[in-house]
C-alpha cells in the first residue's frame, strides 16, 4: 500500500466568525499528497465537527468533487458519515450551516480525514483542527426611506420608491426578508407586496391608487438570524392628475364637403419629476363635431396612438357651420378636452344641364332613345375635380304610376334606352335625372315633358334637280333624303311629280319601306319642265309635309320652224310657226342678226336690202337653250321708187339745214342712217365738214324714193360749242396764242402676265374712252358765263380745222391773265344709239 503525505490548509483557523451565529458560513483547507499530479490517490474525506463538546459529527462530503467546485451539502446534526471516493487533490473548502441554538462565544473546531485509494495507504487526517469562534447577534435591521418621502405624484404613472437598510454586514442586509405596505390617505384599502431578500426598491404603480387624494408607504424588514421584523417610518405623497394641453388645431375656417382634409392637433403635456414612465404621451384620441341644433356632440374620427393628425372625408360632417374639437386620451389614461374650432363645411355647388331630349321634344316609343345631360360644377371655389360619380335617370310614361329607374356608373352622362321600352299607348313622358359628385353632393335636373310619339318628317328632294335630263333610254332615278327632328328611320314614302309647274301633282310611286330612292320607266315624262316632290312615314306610320319641290327639264331639240309668210319688199318681212319657242335667230344672207328672246313668231328688216336675191333663215331655242334646225326661204328685193324728191340745203353757222317737199323722210349722210325726220325740214349739227346728204321717204306699201344727193358743209370760222340738242351755238373766236385742241383714246382691256412668257398679254375689253381736250381765253363774262353753264351736259363741238367732239362737257378749269380768263376744258365722247328704219 503506497502511503503519501499531505497537508491541510485552513482558512478560518482560530477566526472569529463575523456572521451571527444563524447563517453558513465557509471553512476551506488545503490538500496535497506530495507525489505529483497523480489520479485517484483519495479514496473518501471526511470532516470531523464536535457537536459543541458533545461528541464529534462527520459529514458527508458526496455528491460534488472536492477542488475548486463547490458543494451542495452543509452540516447537519443527524448526517451520518459516508465515503465518497475520487477526489482529486487541491483546495478544498465545505460549507457549515448555522447552529441549532442560539450561543454566544461558541468555539468551532474541525479536522478533515482522508482515506487513500484503494491500494495505498491511509493519508491521515489533518494536521490540527482549525478552530472558529461563533459569535450569536440578535439580527435586528432598520430601513430608511431614501426617495419619494413626500411631495406629489401624477396618478396613472409609476414610480421608484427606494430605501437603506442598517444591518450587521452585507449578508444580513442580503438576505434580510422584505415588505412594502402602501394604504390610502387615510389609511384605508391597504396593499401589502413580499419583496425579494434584501430588496431595497420598489416600483410604485399609481394606477390603484387614482380614487384618493393620497398614499402613505412604510417598509418591513425581517432580519435573516434572528427573523425579527423592524418598521420604517410612514411616508405620506400626495396624489395629482399628469397635466395635458391639447390645442392648435387645424382647420380653423374652411372645409369642403366630400373632400378628404386632414384635421390636426398638439398634444403636450407633463409627469412630475421622478416618475419611471417619463413625459406623458398622447394615447389616443376622438375627433367630434357640434351644429347648434345638437344636443350632443357627435364622434367623426379616431386615433388609437400617439398621432396628432388624421385624415377625414368631409362627407361626414354637416353643410354649413360646424364647430369641432379633439378628446384626447394620455398615455397613462387621463382624459384632455380641447377647445371648439368654428368652421365651415362649404359644398361644392353642381347642377344637371343641357338635357336632351329638352321640354317639348320628342322620344319616339318605337326607336332607341339617348337621355343625355350635362354635369356641371358652378364654382371655382373647389380644392380638386368635382366629377360625376354616378346617375339615375327617372322617367314614367302619362299611362303609368310608377317611376322605372335606369342606373348609370361613373362620369357617363347619358344613358340609352331600348325601343318600345315606354308604355304601348302612352303619349308623353316625364323624365328627370339625378347625378351624384365624386364629393356625394346630389342633385336632380328639372322634370321634363317629352311626347312619346315620332315628329312628322320633312323630307328633302335630292336629285335630279337643276337638270336637263333625258329619259329615252333610260328612266330617271329619283332620290330623296328623310328627315325630321327626332332623327328616327324611314317607313314609308310616296313620290309625285307635276307637268304644270306644280299646278297639279300625280303620283308617280309609294310603298310601305326604308328606301330613299326610285327609278321611273323610260320614257315616262314627256319633254318640258317636271317639279317632283316626296312625303315620307315616320315610326309611327304617319306621312310628314311634301319636301320642296325640285325642278328638272327633259331636253329634247325642238322642231324647226315653218316659215308661213315672206315678202320681197326693201324691208322684208317673215312670219313662222313654232312650238316651245322661248326665242329665235334670224340670219340675212348667212349673216345671224342675234338671238331675241320671246314667243314672237314674226321678223321685219330694219335695214333697206338691195335689189336682188336675199335668203331669209329662221330657228327657235327651247326654255333649256335647245335650238331647232334652220329653216329658210329666199327673197328678191325689187324697189318701186315714187315721184321725184328735190332737197334743198343751206349752209349755216355751225350746221346744214335740209328741206324736201314730203312730211317725213330719212336722212342719210354720206350713204349712212342718221336719222328720222318730220316735217320736211332738218337741221344736222353734228358736222363739221362737207358731206353728201340724200333724203329718203317711203311709201304706204314699204318702197321707198331717193332724192337727189346735195353737197353741204356748215360754216366754222373759229370754233363752235353748243348743246347737243340745242339750237344756239358759242363762238370761240380763234387766238393762236390761246386756243388748243388735243385728242386722247384710251382703250378698255388688261394686261395678264403668264408664266413662261416674257411679256404681258393684252386682253382687249372691246372698249375705248375717247376724250377731247380744248383750251380757250375769254374777255367777255358773257362768253364765260355760257361756258360754265354747259358744264357736265352732252355738247357738240367743232372747229374750222374740222375736229368734231359730241360728248359730256367736263373738268373746266380757269384762271386769270393779262384781263382775260384763260379756261381748260376736256369732252368725252359718248355712245350714240345707231338710227334703224322703223317697220311699215
Amino acid at each position: 500500500m503506497k502511503t503519501h503525505s499531505w497537508t491541510t490548509r485552513n482558512y478560518a483557523t482560530n477566526s472569529k466568525n463575523p456572521n451571527a451565529s444563524y447563517q453558513a458560513f465557509r471553512c476551506s483547507w488545503l490538500f496535497s499528497t506530495g507525489m505529483g499530479n497523480t489520479n485517484r490517490y483519495i479514496g473518501s474525506m471526511q470532516v470531523r465537527v464536535p457537536a459543541y463538546g458533545n461528541g464529534s459529527h462527520e459529514v458527508k462530503l458526496a455528491g460534488y468533487a472536492l477542488g475548486n467546485s463547490e458543494g451542495s451539502s452543509y452540516y447537519s446534526d443527524t448526517s451520518s458519515v459516508c465515503e465518497q471516493s475520487n477526489f482529486s487533490y487541491g483546495d478544498c473548502w465545505f460549507a457549515f450551516d448555522s447552529f441549532s441554538q442560539t450561543r454566544k462565544k461558541n468555539v468551532l473546531a474541525y479536522g478533515v480525514y482522508v482515506n487513500a485509494e484503494k491500494g495505498y495507504s491511509n493519508i491521515g487526517a489533518s494536521r490540527g483542527d482549525a478552530r472558529i469562534e461563533c459569535v450569536s447577534y440578535q439580527g435586528v435591521i432598520t430601513p430608511t426611506g431614501q426617495t419619494l418621502t413626500s411631495g406629489t405624484v401624477a396618478r396613472y404613472t409609476k414610480y421608484r420608491l427606494q430605501w437603506t437598510t442598517d444591518a450587521e454586514d452585507d449578508f444580513e442586509r442580503s438576505n434580510s426578508t422584505c415588505k412594502i405596505i402602501i394604504t390610502d390617505q387615510d389609511g384605508g384599502n391597504s396593499q401589502t407586496y413580499t419583496l425579494s431578500n434584501g430588496a431595497t426598491s420598489f416600483d410604485l404603480d399609481t394606477t390603484a391608487w387614482s380614487s384618493g387624494s393620497g398614499i402613505r408607504w412604510r417598509v418591513q424588514v425581517g432580519a435573516y438570524g434572528s427573523g425579527t421584523v423592524t418598521e420604517s417610518a410612514t411616508y405620506s405623497l400626495s396624489l395629482a392628475d399628469p397635466t395635458a394641453k391639447v390645442d392648435d388645431l387645424r382647420p380653423t375656417s374652411k372645409t369642403y364637403y366630400g373632400f378628404d382634409a386632414v384635421f390636426s392637433w398638439a398634444f403636450t403635456g407633463s409627469i412630475a419629476s421622478g416618475a419611471i414612465s417619463g413625459a406623458l404621451q398622447q394615447g389616443s384620441a376622438v375627433l367630434q363635431y357640434r351644429t347648434d341644433n345638437m344636443a350632443d356632440p357627435a364622434d367623426f374620427a379616431s386615433v388609437s396612438d400617439g398621432t396628432t393628425h388624421v385624415s377625414v372625408n368631409c362627407g361626414t360632417l354637416p353643410i354649413g357651420s360646424y364647430q369641432w374639437r379633439v378628446v384626447a386620451k394620455s398615455s397613462v389614461g387621463t382624459t384632455h378636452t380641447s377647445s371648439w374650432v368654428q368652421c365651415t363645411n362649404v359644398e361644392v355647388p353642381v347642377s344637371v344641364k343641357g338635357t336632351t331630349p329638352a321640354a317639348g321634344a320628342s322620344a319616339p316609343r318605337a326607336v332607341t332613345n339617348r337621355f343625355s345631360w350635362v354635369f356641371s360644377v358652378d364654382s371655382d371655389d373647389r380644392p380638386g375635380d368635382v366629377t360625376q360619380q354616378s346617375a339615375t335617370l327617372h322617367f314614367k310614361a302619362n299611362n303609368e304610376s310608377d317611376w322605372h329607374e335606369v342606373a348609370v356608373d361613373g362620369s357617363q352622362q347619358y344613358t340609352d334606352v331600348p325601343a318600345n321600352t315606354f308604355a304601348e299607348g302612352a303619349t308623353t313622358l316625364d323624365w328627370y335625372v339625378v347625378a351624384i359628385a365624386n364629393t356625394g353632393t346630389k342633385v336632380t335636373s328639372d322634370t321634363i315633358n317629352v311626347s312619346t310619339l315620332d315628329t312628322l318628317s320633312t323630307p328633302v328632294a335630292v336629285s335630279p334637280a337643276g337638270e336637263y335630263m333625258d329619259d329615252a333610254v333610260q328612266g330617271i332615278t329619283f332620290v330623296w333624303q328623310h328627315a325630321n327632328v327626332t332623327g328616327t328611320a324611314q317607313t314609308g314614302w310616296e313620290l309625285s311629280y307635276s307637268a304644270d309647274s306644280g299646278a297639279s301633282y300625280t303620283v308617280l310611286a309609294s310603298a310601305n319601306n326604308a328606301d330613299n330612292s326610285y327609278q321611273a320607266d323610260a320614257g315616262t315624262f314627256s319633254s318640258g319642265v317636271i317639279y317632283w316632290r316626296v312625303r315620307t312615314k315616320n315610326t309611327d306610320g304617319a306621312f310628314g309635309s311634301y319636301s320642296g319641290a325640285a325642278i328638272f327639264a327633259i331636253r329634247r331639240a325642238p322642231l324647226a320652224p315653218v316659215i308661213s309668210y315672206y315678202d320681197n319688199k326693201p324691208l322684208a318681212k317673215m312670219r313662222w310657226q313654232a312650238k316651245e319657242q322661248d326665242g329665235y335667230e334670224v340670219a340675212v344672207d348667212g349673216i345671224s342678226l342675234g338671238v331675241r328672246y320671246g314667243t314672237g313668231k314674226e321678223w321685219q328688216s330694219d335695214a333697206v336690202l338691195t335689189d336682188g336675191k336675199h335668203t331669209l333663215q329662221v330657228r327657235i331655242y327651247n326654255t333649256y337653250g335647245d335650238v331647232s334646225p334652220w329653216s329658210s326661204c329666199e327673197i328678191n328685193v325689187q324697189n318701186q321708187p315714187g315721184a321725184a324728191l328735190t332737197v334743198y340745203a343751206e349752209e349755216r353757222w355751225g350746221e346744214v339745214l335740209l328741206c324736201w317737199g314730203a312730211d317725213n323722210g330719212y336722212i342719210l349722210r354720206d350713204g349712212k342712217l342718221i336719222t328720222k325726220a318730220e316735217g320736211g325740214t332738218y337741221t344736222d349739227r353734228t358736222s363739221a365738214a362737207a358731206h353728201q346728204y340724200i333724203v329718203r321717204v317711203f311709201d304706204a306699201e314699204g318702197y321707198y324714193t331717193d332724192s337727189a344727193p346735195v353737197l353741204a358743209a356748215p360754216s366754222v370760222p373759229y370754233a363752235a360749242i353748243g348743246l347737243r340738242d340745242g339750237t344756239d351755238w358759242l363762238a370761240m373766236k380763234y387766238a393762236t396764242s390761246y386756243q388748243n385742241y388735243s385728242k386722247a383714246v384710251s382703250l378698255g382691256g388688261s394686261y395678264q402676265q403668264y408664266w413662261g412668257k416674257e411679256r404681258p398679254v393684252w386682253h382687249d375689253a372691246g372698249n375705248r374712252v375717247v376724250t377731247h381736250t380744248i383750251s380757250h381765253a375769254c374777255k367777255r363774262e358773257e362768253e364765260l358765263l355760257v361756258l360754265r353753264s354747259l358744264a357736265g351736259q352732252e355738247v357738240i363741238y367743232k372747229d374750222r380745222d374740222g375736229h368734231l367732239a359730241i360728248g359730256v362737257f367736263k373738268d373746266l378749269q380757269e384762271s386769270r391773265e393779262h384781263g382775260c380768263t384763260t379756261l381748260s376744258f376736256s369732252i368725252t365722247e359718248t355712245q350714240q344709239e345707231a338710227v334703224k328704219y322703223d317697220p311699215v
